[in-house]
């Protein structure tokens, strides 16, 4: 509702400036108050839905028997999304010009921010060293790294979760299984925004859905559900505590 009462706005405020009819943009907002006053209107809760393990596996071996005859190379995006903690549009923009291997880092192009709507936002991320070993496999058959739509990645994640029987888990998900995994493996506030490409802690809080369990780093030569082996990078992992996350998290805001 909330979003049909901002395209009803933008529609009367073109025909009031560029056409000149006489009506009233303002009653939008007039509207929008009194939904409000009569809870009919909200925010939109906040998802914190992480994969299991369990379901994690499951769709790794779906992915892995369809990717001989699938379009989409549906294992490898998947995996390259939960290294990456890019979104779907992001990972289809990736371009191998852009590639820094000596870092490794790459660019996005026309990153999404959350008020400046317009504009060519390209930012430099970092590449997790997993999230590089996906792309170093891939064929070079585009200028694109993932030269797929965005929306028939998706849609084959959907799809699999159906096929599978997950329930409530979208492929946005990943990106806070992305954002979770960087912050357990020991990496500060400012450093996971490296990864990530949030302009702030308040964005970036949005995804920190920390398991507690789970905050250490990998062994040397730990295997991953994708069966990669790695060697992680050498981090601190003493500072990767719940408590230091949120004293940062102070000291930003």
């Amino acid at each position: 509702m909330g979003n049909d009462l901002t395209w009803i706005g933008v529609v009367l405020r073109s025909a009031k400036s560029v056409r000149g009819l006489f009506v009233r943009p303002e009653i939008v907002d007039e509207a929008r108050t009194a939904c409000r006053e009569l809870r009919l209107l909200a925010k939109g809760r906040r998802r914190n839905r992480r994969p299991t393990t369990q379901e994690l596996t499951k769709l790794d071996a779906y992915f892995g028997s369809l990717d001989g005859r699938a379009r989409v190379p549906m294992k490898d995006i998947m995996w390259f999304a939960i290294h990456s903690a890019r979104r779907e549009a992001e990972i289809c923009r990736l371009e191998w010009a852009d590639n820094d291997r000596d870092a490794p880092m790459g660019l996005v192009r026309d990153a999404k921010h959350p008020t400046a709507k317009e504009g060519n936002h390209n930012k430099r991320f970092k590449y997790t060293p997993e999230a590089w070993t996906v792309v170093e496999r891939r064929p070079r058959t585009s200028e694109y790294i993932f030269p797929y739509e965005p929306r028939s990645i998706g849609a084959a994640f959907t799809r699999a979760c159906r096929v599978l029987g997950i329930e409530d888990l979208r492929s946005h998900d990943l990106r806070h299984e992305a954002t979770g995994r960087l912050f357990e493996r020991g990496y500060q506030i400012h450093e996971v925004a490296q990864f990530t490409l949030h302009d702030s802690w308040n964005e970036l809080k949005r995804y920190a859905n920390l398991r507690p369990e789970k905050m250490r780093e990998l062994p040397d030569g730990a295997v991953q559900v994708d069966g990669s082996k790695t060697t992680p990078e050498p981090r601190n992992t003493d500072r990767a505590t719940t408590t230091s996350v949120a004293l940062r998290a102070r000291q930003l805001n």
